[in-house]
């Protein structure tokens, strides 16, 4: 019976100093907030302000791999991809398909 009260006691007393040992350690402390971000005030264009955006479209065709391009509403020619490495960008151009096109719209029936 010794034993087992000398086993309670060793028992108690570690159960004891785990729990003073886990309630002594402070956690660190919080890093501080950084502070809040400066937002740019956007500045307000009026209506006499805003110009017409320059409005450019490119529609692709899978059948002949050229680009056709439009510029605000108008067909301004291709880019084929075979153009001059000096053209950065391409420039649209017209190509054999525009011409043939051309050609049947001015053909009379």
């Amino acid at each position: 019976m010794r034993k087992l009260a000398s086993t309670a006691t060793v028992a108690a007393i570690f159960t004891g100093a785990c729990i003073l040992a886990g309630c002594g350690i402070k956690p660190p402390p919080l890093p501080p907030e950084p502070p809040p971000a400066v937002v740019p005030q956007a500045t307000l264009i009026g209506p006499e302000e805003q110009s017409k955006p320059d409005e450019w479209n490119l529609f692709p065709d899978p059948t002949t791999g050229e680009v056709g391009v439009y510029h605000e509403g108008n067909y301004v020619g291709s880019v084929t991809g075979n153009e001059p490495a000096s053209e950065d960008p391409p420039l649209p151009h017209p190509t054999e398909a525009d011409k043939n096109r051309d050609q049947n719209q001015n053909a009379t029936p």
